[in-house]
């Protein structure tokens, strides 16, 4: 009788993995999750223009995270239809993120590093649908400014609100440390490459990607390792202070080589904006 539960469970996860399994191979699916990394793209290209129009003095140019970004491009020239397509493509995107956490698309197996690996997947994709979601907002608001940073405070003081929730925070700090470090390694490493069709792949566009691969998540795992450190702090703190990728590319900034550091982090921005096209077009999506 006390089996009866567990068996249940583990049916009703059973299932769930089938209907993914299923699901991601549909060819809308398939369509939405390649039209998704061109919506990542486009959003990591735009963040990280925009940090390089203030190195350099450029007029427009900002720190921004990512709704801040999706506000900018929202006062250009028809940049509401550009974010009308990137709705489109984030909500795709996170679509596909939580059906390849769940149908364990990159097969990752089913151990505890892997179980952790697919979750984060699946959170991604929430990420990327409430960022669509933004997006629209957005859009109907008039392209209304987002202040930067927003959804991150917002997650902090729901989190310190609840009992052990800082200990909870401080351990998503370092989980997102932990993750930081080990995009460094996929991608100096090359590891990366793993889910693309790479013998689809040849000449100067493999060795452009093996390049981008290193410049851009290099950067990305400085930046997210300064987002957990941000975490942590806000667990210790009471939440205090500024956080987000937008707060890590200002605290760049306030270094003492700070135009330099803030244009290398943007060129790795920008890097990976660019291989998020790649990933289009040659990433294994089912």
């Amino acid at each position: 009788m006390n089996d009866d539960p567990k068996q249940a469970l583990t049916d009703a996860v059973e299932k769930t993995v089938e209907a993914a399994e299923e699901a991601v191979k549909q060819p809308g699916v398939i369509k939405l999750a390649r039209l998704g990394f061109y919506s990542k793209g486009f959003l990591f290209v735009v963040i990280g223009g925009l940090a390089l129009f203030l190195v350099f003095g450029i007029d427009g140019g900002k720190i921004a995270d990512p709704t801040g970004a999706l506000s900018a491009v929202a006062d250009r020239q028809f940049g509401k239809i550009f974010l009308i397509i990137f709705v489109v493509g984030a909500i795709g995107h996170g679509i596909w993120n939580i059906l390849r956490g769940a149908a364990d698309v990159d097969d990752l197996g089913k151990d505890w590093q892997a179980i952790i690996r697919r979750s984060i997947a699946i959170m991604v994709g929430f990420f990327y649908i409430g960022l669509g979601i933004s997006a629209a907002e957005i859009v109907i608001a008039s392209g209304k400014t987002r202040e930067s940073s927003q959804a991150e405070e917002t997650f902090i003081a729901l989190l310190i609100a609840i009992p052990l929730g800082s200990i909870l925070l401080g351990l998503i700090g370092l989980g997102v440390m932990v993750a930081g470090a080990n995009e460094c390694y996929n991608g100096v490493s090359g590891k990366f490459r793993e889910n693309y069709k790479v013998w689809k792949i040849s000449g100067l566009h493999l060795f452009f990607i093996n390049v981008l691969g290193v410049l851009s998540f290099t950067a990305r795992a400085v930046l997210m390792v300064m987002l957990g450190y941000f975490f942590i702090l806000a667990a210790i703190y009471g939440g205090d202070g500024a956080v987000g990728l937008d707060a890590a590319l200002l605290t760049l900034l306030k270094t003492g080589y700070g135009r330099t550091m803030v244009f290398l982090a943007a060129i790795g921005l920008v890097g990976h904006g660019i291989l998020a096209f790649y990933e289009a077009r040659y990433r294994r999506i089912c």
